[in-house]
């Protein structure tokens, strides 16, 4: 039987971000991920807009763990060299209504701790924003929202951990919870000290002292395993549009939002990292977490408000568009709902309910949850060992011409191209693969190195791709599409 000190449930950025906080310290950490790598779900399918903290209700959590969170996050983003964009925020106005909600949002913004908020009139948001509506009559300055790749914050931050000790176990799916007398779930034949038993749907069990849920999605099936159910979640799908790279003469650079108009408020415009342009999500309930995919309807709303708010931008250059689904608590009255933090039984915390702004939010609320285990008797001594510095891989084509000289000396496969519209090398997917944490899918290397998400959408990479990964790999291709091998990470070698 394993056993570890914590074992945290989900490999997305909030068990990401716990798992790599948790590996500053003395600490055995496992990380079970029913998926078959970190960041599935909706941590990979959401704006990666990092919010100023002016949206969630004054005095909330969700308000304030989102202000510390996108303070916390400059640091976070340095010290794992992930590519970070300080975009600045709009919240535009086009009526007299909406300037109203504008200076409501202020109001709720400096509650939660935001401290640069200024409200500007139209002409003055045109000047920060030159393509914006000639409608817009008043905007919400916020100059702390930036935009950051969210699979590659969560890969960073599980690197990281990795490299500093923590365990990742991938398509391990955990079914039902034992615990010790004391934890009020009978008792279980666990080894002294350690209070659960967690059996997953492959057979195998695992012993932990402490246990943080961070499922996400899952995250309310297993809280009910040690606490009276008593959240509803219902899944809530949020529809987006990927426009091509934009033309840095006249892009789009600020995220994009409105005063709340019938069913418009949720949906924004964000630049990427990468330099496309993002518009979304809707906001509609779905029967399941697996429901993703995009309606007509749906895009078309989002293509309405995106030219609402830029009249002149240009829908045919759409390349592509994708949906993910959020964990939205219904039982409870609207100017009510927050994130929620707990300890649902002895050494047992849970996170529920997390939805936008969980990925700003996620380093404060990893905070919270290490304290929330550390009241229920954690303990916490320093690693002196400790790295917090993830070297970023750079892409072939993106290093100084001494740099490729050198590497096609030392890999010729850096001279075969895999995929033209991003740029990738064979000598590029080789790399990855060495990396901690390394891919198995076409999937995987697509949140890596950005393969099939360029203009063609993968028409020219994606036979190459499965080609050059199954032969390094020495598996089938079908291996390679499905992910199906799963299990333990550990480093593989390409050849």
């Amino acid at each position: 039987m394993e056993t570890t000190d914590v074992v945290i449930i989900g490999a997305g950025v909030l068990g990401c971000a716990v798992a790599r906080e948790l590996s500053r310290y003395r600490l055995s950490v496992t990380v079970l991920e029913r998926a078959h790598d970190v960041g599935e779900g909706s941590s990979k399918a959401n704006s990666g807009v990092l919010h100023a903290g002016f949206h969630p209700r004054g005095g909330s959590l969700k308000g304030r763990s989102c202000v510390e969170g996108n303070a916390l996050m400059r640091t976070l983003v340095r010290e794992l060299q992930v590519p970070f964009v300080e975009s600045g925020g709009l919240m535009v106005a086009f009526h007299d209504d909406g300037v109203e909600k504008l200076r409501k949002k202020a109001s709720q913004g400096r509650q939660n701790g935001v401290t640069d908020l200024s409200l500007v009139d139209g002409d003055a948001a045109r000047v920060l924003e030159p393509r914006l509506s000639s409608k817009v009559i008043a905007a919400l300055v916020a100059p702390t929202t930036a935009v950051v790749t969210p699979f590659h914050l969560v890969l960073a931050m599980a690197q990281n951990a990795a490299v500093n000790g923590v365990r990742f176990r991938f398509s391990a799916q955990v079914e039902r919870v034992e615990g010790n007398a004391d934890t009020g779930l009978g008792s279980a034949l666990l080894p002294a000290g350690h209070r659960y038993l967690l059996h997953l749907t492959d057979g195998s069990r695992l012993a932990a002292r402490f246990v943080a849920n961070m499922a996400g999605d899952d995250a309310q099936r297993l809280d009910s395993l040690v606490h009276p159910a008593d959240y509803e979640i219902q899944p809530r799908l949020g529809e987006f549009l990927v426009f091509d790279k934009q033309d840095p003469a006249d892009a789009v650079t600020h995220v994009i939002y409105q005063a709340e108009e019938t069913d418009e408020g949720g949906t924004l415009l964000a630049p990427t990292v990468e330099g496309n342009l993002l518009a979304g999500p809707t906001a509609r309930n779905v029967s399941g977490f697996d429901v993703t995919a995009s309606s007509a309807d749906g895009l078309e709303h989002v293509r309405r408000v995106a030219l609402k708010l830029i009249p002149d931008l240009d829908v045919s250059t759409v390349i592509a568009n994708f949906a993910g689904v959020r964990a939205n608590i219904t039982n409870v009255a609207k100017e009510q709902k927050d994130f929620v933090v707990r300890a649902s039984a002895e050494g047992f915390v849970s996170a529920l309910g997390i939805k936008n702004p969980g990925l700003t939010a996620s380093p404060a609320l990893a905070l919270l949850a290490i304290d929330e285990l550390r009241k229920q008797g954690l303990r916490l001594e320093l690693d002196p060992a400790f790295d917090p510095v993830r070297p970023a891989h750079v892409p072939f084509l993106k290093r100084p011409a001494a740099d490729q000289e050198r590497l096609l000396q030392e890999d010729p496969t850096h001279g075969h191209v895999i995929c033209r519209c991003e740029g990738v090398t064979e000598g590029d997917v080789r790399a990855v693969l060495r990396e901690s944490l390394p891919p198995h899918t076409i999937d995987g290397v697509k949140k890596r190195l950005r393969t099939g998400m360029g203009r063609c959408q993968g028409a020219f990479c994606t036979p190459r791709l499965v080609a050059t990964m199954a032969a390094l790999l020495d598996v089938p291709e079908t291996a390679i599409v499905s992910g199906e091998r799963g299990g333990h990470y550990v480093t593989r070698m390409a050849k």
